[in-house]
């Protein structure tokens, strides 16, 4: 199988790059209470759980492609 044979898909990446650009915004503010504080990190988990899994997703489809050349 050819190179071409892998589904590139930019819309992942870019979702991913939106996602980081954001967390990175919210992660500057400064939390006015523990609960602020407490939920800023839950979220800051939700949004590497998010990055993760289409990173992840894009590099296992990559990674088959590879294989099956």
């Amino acid at each position: 199988m050819s190179e071409a044979a892998y589904a590139y898909h930019p819309e992942r990446l870019e979702e991913a790059k939106n996602i980081a650009l954001g967390w990175r915004i919210v992660g500057q503010m400064e939390p006015q209470t523990l609960e602020d504080a407490i939920q800023m990190l839950r979220d800051s988990s939700a949004y590497a759980a998010q990055v993760y899994d289409l990173l992840y997703a894009e590099i296992a489809e990559h990674q088959k492609a590879q294989e099956n050349r």
